[in-house]
């Protein structure tokens, strides 16, 4: 029965935009983040940590970070910042670098893994989420407006709130057309 329930859940998910204007609880965030690191990592790394955007400092830090644009760059930023932002809750998750490209491979997967698992439990508690990686995101900027070290990276931004819309996913390939078997 559980099996059922993941794999409905799995298959229910989809990214959403629109939100209404319900409050998230930054509680309920926790504890979502305190189940989805339970997502593989490789030598028990854990290469994470999170920073959370939500109200008034959330619209402190738009504002500041558009103020710090020139004029040209700003108009271009802008709407995509007002998009991404207009989310109730914004999950970054932030990942140390690694001087051995194979663990910082290994790392990004942990991270990748992370963020579905946020994603769905987000899902099951009734949460719309979306997962942004806007080009702003990796400019030392917007990195240090967040306060992220110079041996930090932005893996995702992940909007999240409460949506009205339920949006239906869209079909998917079956794995059977993309697997290869070797008896």
């Amino acid at each position: 029965m559980i099996l059922m329930e993941l794999e409905k859940i799995i298959k229910s998910r989809v990214s959403q935009i629109k939100f209404n204007s319900k409050k998230v609880e930054t509680d309920l965030i926790i504890n979502l983040l305190d189940t989805a690191v339970y997502a593989p990592n490789h030598k028990m790394r854990e290469p994470w940590r999170f920073i959370l955007l939500e109200g008034q400092g959330k619209n402190d830090f738009i504002e500041r970070y558009l103020n710090l644009l020139n004029d040209e760059l700003k108009d271009k930023t802008e709407p995509s910042v007002n998009k991404i932002f207009s989310a109730p809750l914004i999950l970054v998750v932030v990942m140390p670098k690694n001087p051995n490209l194979r663990d910082e491979i290994e790392d990004m997967e942990a991270n990748a893994a992370l963020i579905q698992n946020y994603m769905l439990l987000a899902t099951e508690a009734g949460l719309a989420t979306a997962w942004k990686t806007p080009l702003y995101s990796e400019t030392d900027l917007f990195k240090d407006l967040l306060g992220l070290s110079s041996e930090e990276i932005i893996i995702g931004i992940i909007m999240t709130g409460y949506s009205d819309i339920q949006a239906e996913p869209q079909p998917r390939k079956k794995a059977s057309s993309l697997t290869t078997i070797y008896r």
